[in-house]
């Protein structure tokens, strides 16, 4: 059997490293994935302000806040996002579709792109950058993809040496 190809000539994206779900309960939701498919134990934590910073939806300046909740299974990071205040692109997904699979994330560690050379390249293949936002070391900016997949994807700038700091909680409890 031959092996696929690993890559289009105009691909930039290498490797998926996420997956989120956006949920109108997070609780409930970090609960179903940790006793129904064993995924877990849950990092649960708030983004807000002054800790969550240069937030934009939609080209503006926007105040919003959200819970979070992290997970692994091997090199794929699993994500429930709910928002809690302000517009964004979670609230606007809930509104329109409900609970559901969000967006899938990609680090720009693993693009071979800087920002400014990512930005000109999502531009010119007609992608639009939808939000952005910043919490502590790591940055982030969103982009929808025009036609028929009409799919958000997520750049996700983490520097090699970030910390993750303790959760406010975790889901089920992390074990020793």
């Amino acid at each position: 059997m031959s092996a696929l190809p690993l890559s289009l000539p105009n691909s930039f994206v290498t490797q998926t490293r996420q997956v989120c779900v956006v949920s109108s309960d997070l609780d409930a939701t970090v609960r179903e994935y940790s006793d129904r498919l064993g995924i877990g134990p849950w990092w649960i934590n708030e983004y807000s302000a002054p800790e969550l910073k240069d937030c934009t939806f939609r080209g503006q300046q926007v105040d919003h806040s959200f819970a979070i909740a992290l997970a692994w299974t091997g090199d794929l990071n699993w994500e429930v996002i709910q928002p809690l205040k302000g517009p964004s692109i979670y609230r606007e997904f809930l509104e329109t579709r409900g609970t559901g699979i969000h967006h899938v994330g990609i680090m720009l560690q693993d693009l071979r792109h800087d920002w400014p050379s990512l930005r000109e390249l999502l531009n010119s293949r007609g992608c639009k950058i939808v939000q952005e936002g910043r919490w502590q070391e790591i940055s982030w900016l969103y982009f929808e993809t025009p036609g028929p997949t009409g799919a958000c994807f997520e750049i996700i700038d983490r520097p090699p040496s970030f910390v993750r700091p303790s959760p406010r909680r975790w889901y089920p409890p992390k074990p020793l």
